[in-house]
């Protein structure tokens, strides 16, 4: 049966499969294309080393784990204001670039600090392993990690979204 909420998330999905995803799919695959020329650039110049890339796939996984984080909690919108996305779908789709109204809930503060340490921990991470890496290599890394971790998190999403809906897939 459909009813107001349904469409919302249906809309709500789509907006993600049609913006989410391809442009996450695009960024990360640009983090993981420098990380290609600036590792085949290092082995030709035999400067590719184990600790400086080492500290580089550090910067990668916590990117990634950031964005896991900043996933989950727009996942969290998802599910409780379905409309906050479905209203961003019809904007974009009339091509009106305003933001809709906030979104309000009971620990929206606590969102907001977390967000700001999140930052915090991961600027002083990078502050302290750049050393000897290249800062072409902490940004692609941080690229592929962050939007390679958010495609793998909303695809996952979308999928059992679509096989719920479909009646259990199989």
């Amino acid at each position: 049966m459909i009813n107001p909420a349904n469409r919302d998330r249906e809309a709500a999905l789509s907006y993600i499969e049609r913006y989410f995803l391809p442009s996450s799919a695009l960024l990360g695959m640009v983090g993981m294309g420098g990380l290609f020329l600036l590792s085949t650039f290092q082995w030709q110049r035999h400067t590719l080393t184990v600790p400086a890339f080492t500290r580089e796939m550090t910067i990668g996984l916590m990117a990634g784990l950031l964005s896991l984080l900043h996933a989950r909690y727009q996942y969290f919108i998802l599910e409780t204001f379905p409309r906050h996305y479905a209203e961003l779908a019809s904007r974009a789709d009339r091509m009106v670039l305003s933001r809709p109204a906030a979104i309000v809930h009971p620990r929206r503060r606590q969102v907001v600090i977390g967000y700001v340490a999140g930052i915090l921990s991961f600027v002083v991470a990078i502050a302290l392993l750049h050393r000897g890496v290249s800062w072409i290599g902490v940004v692609s890394f941080a690229m592929a990690g962050f939007f390679i971790t958010r495609v793998v998190f909303w695809k996952k999403v979308v999928e059992t979204a679509r096989m719920n809906a479909d009646g259990g897939g199989k």
